[in-house]
C-alpha cells in the first residue's frame, strides 16, 4: 500500500512538473523594409551558399555566456532555421541598398542565371545578451562571365537595448547586424557596376 501511494505521488509529482514548465518562445530574424518590385532590373543577383558556424546553426537561440562559454537556450528557439533566415535579410538588404536588382537566395531555388552571384561564409556570430551582437563575414562576388570580384570581410557590431534576459532585443540586434552586412555587399556589388 506505502509502495504504491508513493508511487502515485510520484506521478502525480510529474504531471505537476510537466504542466509548470515553460513555453518556447520563438523568434524571427526581421529584414530591412521590403522595397517595391522593380518591374525591369537591370541586375540579377542570387545571393548563395551563405553558410553559418555549427556552434549557432541551431534551433535555440545561441548566447554567449563568457569568453569560453556558449549557451543554447531551451526555451528561446528560432522560428525558421537561422541557415534560411540570414539568407533572407541579407537579400532584403542588398534589394533595398540597390533598387534596380532583383536579389533572390539559394535556398528559393530561383532558375535565373544571375549577373552576380554571391558566397557568404559567417566566420563569427556572438550575441551576448544586455551587451552586443558581433557578426563578421567573408564573402566572394562572381559575374556571370565567371570573373571574380575582389573578395572581402565585413564586420558588424550592434549594441542591445534591453536587459541581459530581453531575447527581442538581442534578435533585433541580430538583425541589424545581418542587414549591415547586407549594406556592406550591396556597395561592393555597386561599386563595379
Amino acid at each position: 500500500m506505502k509502495r504504491s501511494l508513493a508511487l502515485l505521488a510520484l506521478v502525480w509529482s510529474a504531471i505537476l512538473c510537466s504542466c509548470a514548465s515553460p513555453r518556447e518562445r520563438l523568434y524571427t530574424l526581421v529584414g530591412p523594409e521590403p522595397t517595391p518590385v522593380v518591374p525591369s532590373p537591370t541586375l540579377h543577383i542570387v545571393l548563395g551558399p551563405v553558410t553559418l558556424p555549427d556552434a549557432v546553426d541551431r534551433p535555440q537561440l545561441v548566447v554567449r555566456q563568457s569568453a569560453t562559454r556558449l549557451v543554447a537556450l531551451e526555451q528561446e528557439r528560432w522560428a525558421e532555421p537561422l541557415r534560411e533566415a540570414v539568407p533572407r535579410v541579407l537579400a532584403e538588404s542588398i534589394a533595398r541598398h540597390l533598387r534596380s536588382v532583383s536579389v533572390t537566395t539559394s535556398t528559393s531555388g530561383a532558375p535565373i542565371v544571375p549577373d552576380v552571384r554571391i558566397a557568404v561564409e559567417v566566420r563569427r556570430l556572438e550575441a551576448i545578451p544586455g551587451e552586443a551582437v558581433i557578426v563578421e563575414a567573408h564573402w566572394w562576388l562572381r559575374s556571370r562571365a565567371g570573373q571574380t570580384a575582389p573578395e572581402g570581410s565585413s564586420v558588424a557590431r550592434v549594441r542591445v537595448e534591453g536587459r541581459p534576459n530581453d531575447y527581442e532585443s538581442l534578435v533585433a540586434a541580430e538583425a541589424a547586424a545581418f542587414a549591415a552586412i547586407g549594406a556592406d555587399l550591396a556597395g561592393a556589388i555597386d561599386a563595379p557596376h
